[in-house]
């Protein structure tokens, strides 16, 4: 059985990041919500600081400004 270990620990205001490595498979972001709600993006990155940047981004584009979707228009 594979065994994770915390790799880095990082608190925004309301939200956590965490960066786990799994030895044969490498380092995994993670964040802790607001609502404690844990999410991955499921990729398995080769540094621990490529994998803290994707949660970052996570955070960021959770608590970024909204898009204006009202404006948008599709074609075929």
């Amino acid at each position: 059985m594979a065994s994770d270990t915390l790799n880095t620990l990082i608190a925004f205001p309301e939200w956590i990041v965490a960066v786990t490595q799994r030895h044969s498979a490498g380092f995994f972001c993670w964040v802790i919500t607001p609502e404690l709600s844990a999410l991955t993006d499921g990729e398995a990155y080769t540094t621990s600081q490529a994998a803290l940047a994707a949660g970052r981004s996570l955070v960021q584009c959770s608590i970024g400004q909204q898009i204006d979707f009202s404006r948008c228009r599709l074609y075929d």
